[in-house]
């Protein structure tokens, strides 16, 4: 599946009553409101694969990706309504010559805040070669229950991406159709997955996680601190897991009901685990749309780079990249006496000018296993960034500051960068980029550790018997004793790296301008020694 933002040509209203049962055939001239247009197209007889008329998509040079679609909430005059559960869906389409592309069965939602609508894939697609197609062709494919969450306004229908550098032609798509089952009782109860009565967990941010039902539409979900509670969580869910934070050592109960129109499943039972003294944090995430992914390419944080994705070519940097990633094991390196250090992420894109990106970045500095308290999100200054256009080579780059909270122990901090697509004209970010443990849709997650330790100064350095001399230097700085030293880096005042070198007694910096730097010796036992250092 695939998710975009596109502006409908046309209105929406909201309606919900019953099942759907409906091919939109473009035949009904008093019912053209049913149709949402993405792009430049008409209803024309040129499209028709049975009856009269079809739906045109004029795909012209400037055109990236376009569709059609039939708006489930216009047919409220039928008495239809979405129920949530299974539905299959069907368009035929044929093709002029020299357009080539992808051509994908979907269905759209309406965001509520900006109007927009995201379009999500259903199945893999058919590939359009430039020759014409005269002869119209079928693509089927289902939504799950549970999908199509009651209450949404939604769209079914095609979508078509066009191959990067064609120039255009005329698709046509006909009888756009969505049966919906009916849901024929309430469902039976699930089971969770990895948690058992008697489980014992780590504590933190717990991923509670259950099987999918059939028919269920959603879950109402309780956690608590006693049988029957619900003071930790009570809530109704889309899909089949979330997020709850745990105490270490202490014992909880919870049960989740699955639910539909009918009403909910009856005689589901409650369980009790407990969590150890250790914290864990939430994840790995998902993506709604996995094929579709546009991946952080770089994180630069505290004199640390870490590239994670190789720089693609062309105009689209999405693809099938994972979701999240774990590069815990890369750490970067912060004293006490630096308060706020800058960072800089690096994106991929999916060439489409016209849509913009953003970031946040979360660190769990009191380690009880969340991002939900005071200092731990950073995503205000990180501003949306318009793709420029041309190759991928010039990803979307967004800087911003990591303040670090007073009173912060010392100790080993996770840290969590999150890049998504970002709707250029939205007031606020979009979901995955508000909380830590939201998932993605068309970006990516990485999770790094940041190493906060004490600032050591020249004199104490000097007690733990080293010394470094002369200072201040004009060239050459010298180091007494370089046993145990695994590599050494030189920051200056602000904490950004400026030089790397490998252990020696002597080191060459003559091409550090004049001023104070912070030089660190990277111990093989793990330690940092630390210490000051004036460039004449």
């Amino acid at each position: 599946m695939k998710k975009i933002l596109f502006s409908c040509l046309v209105a929406l209203g909201f309606g919900a009553n019953a099942q759907f049962n409906h091919v939109g055939d473009f035949e009904d001239e008093t019912n053209v409101g049913q149709y949402g247009q993405f792009g430049t197209g008409t209803i024309t007889a040129a499209a028709a694969c049975t009856g009269a008329f079809g739906g045109q998509l004029a795909i012209v040079t400037a055109t990236a990706q376009t569709g059609w679609m039939v708006q489930l909430d216009v047919l409220e005059a039928e008495g239809q309504v979405n129920n949530g559960q299974k539905a299959d869906l069907s368009i035929s389409y044929k093709k002029a010559a020299n357009v080539a592309g992808t051509l994908y069965l979907c269905y759209m939602n309406q965001d509520e805040e900006t109007g927009l609508w995201n379009i999500a894939y259903v199945g893999a697609g058919v590939p359009l070669a430039a020759a014409a197609t005269t002869t119209c062709s079928t693509i089927t494919g289902s939504i799950p229950a549970g999908t199509l969450q009651p209450g949404k306004i939604y769209g079914v229908g095609a979508w078509f991406v066009k191959t990067t550098g064609n120039t255009g032609g005329n698709i046509y798509i006909d009888n756009i159709s969505i049966l919906q089952e009916a849901a024929p009782s309430a469902p039976s109860c699930t089971t969770l997955i990895g948690l058992t009565n008697g489980s014992v967990v780590a504590a933190g941010n717990y991923a509670l996680t259950w099987n999918a039902t059939a028919t269920a539409v959603n879950y109402k979900v309780t956690v608590g601190t006693t049988p029957g509670g619900s003071n930790i969580f009570n809530g109704t869910v889309a899909g089949t897991t979330t997020n709850v934070v745990l105490n270490p050592n202490t014992t909880y109960y919870t049960k989740v009901v699955p639910s539909n129109l009918v009403g909910d499943a009856t005689g589901c039972t409650e369980i009790s685990f407990s969590t150890n003294t250790s914290v864990a944090h939430c994840g790995p995430l998902t993506s709604s749309l996995p094929t579709a992914v546009a991946p952080i390419r770089s994180v630069a944080f505290a004199g640390v780079t870490n590239t994670s994705e190789p720089t693609a070519t062309g105009t689209a940097g999405i693809g099938s990249y994972p979701a999240h990633q774990d590069f815990t094991t890369t750490e970067f390196p912060v004293t006490n006496n630096v308060t706020t250090l800058p960072i800089t992420i690096q994106g991929a894109t999916n060439g489409n000018p016209l849509n913009g990106w953003a970031a946040s970045v979360f660190v769990d500095w009191n380690n009880d296993g969340d991002f939900d308290d005071a200092g731990e999100a950073y995503f205000n200054t990180f501003a949306t960034k318009l793709y420029a256009g041309g190759v991928n080579t010039n990803p979307v780059v967004l800087t911003g500051n990591i303040t670090i909270p007073a009173g912060t122990t010392l100790g080993k901090k996770f840290m969590r960068v999150k890049y998504n697509f970002q709707a250029p004209t939205a007031t606020t970010l979009r979901a995955p980029l508000l909380t830590g443990c939201a998932n993605m849709e068309n970006g990516q997650a990485e999770d790094y550790t940041i190493d906060y330790t004490e600032f050591m100064a020249v004199s104490d350095v000097n007690k733990a018997g080293i010394s470094v001399f002369p200072n201040p230097f004009t060239d050459v700085l010298k180091i007494s004793d370089v046993k145990g030293v695994k590599s050494i880096s030189v920051n200056d005042i602000s904490g950004r790296q400026v030089s790397t070198l490998a252990p020696s007694a002597e080191l060459n910096l003559s091409g550090l301008k004049a001023g104070l730097y912070i030089v660190n010796l990277q111990m093989t036992d793990g330690s940092v020694k630390s210490f000051k250092a004036i460039k004449k």
